[in-house]
């Protein structure tokens, strides 16, 4: 048998809590797969900005001047993929929101069924 065709109050509560468990943990883990791949979006920009850039020799993009002494934008300046970078920051903000959603709704979901556990002290 499914567990669409039982009933709840026929599911023993140790099997419910157990199942409880199980699906508090999966969105648990998938909230934390998101948060870590927002971090490495956030890590991926940190390492665009800080790190030289080897082609053309220029500083990072945190360390160098933006104009010179005339007011000119120098080549590293303009070169900057700047629109990437932004884009790969702007996606990480709903990333990480959803990430804390379902991280947070995991958590909440495993301590509420121990709560109730402990309430009923594992009886019907």
């Amino acid at each position: 048998m499914g567990d669409a065709e039982i009933p709840k109050a026929e599911i023993p509560k140790a099997e419910l809590h157990r199942m409880v468990l199980t699906r508090a943990g999966k969105w648990k883990d998938r909230g934390t797969v998101l948060l870590i791949l927002a971090a490495l979006m956030w890590g991926y920009v940190a390492w665009q900005l800080l790190l030289p850039e080897e082609s053309s020799g220029c500083d990072g993009a945190l360390f160098e001047r933006q104009t010179t002494a005339d007011g000119n934008v120098p080549d590293c300046a303009a070169e900057r993929p700047w629109p990437r970078l932004l884009g790969v920051l702007g996606l990480s903000v709903p990333v990480s929101i959803a990430g804390t959603v379902l991280y947070t709704k995991g958590t909440l979901g495993i301590l509420m069924s121990h709560h109730t556990m402990a309430l009923t002290d594992g009886r019907r």
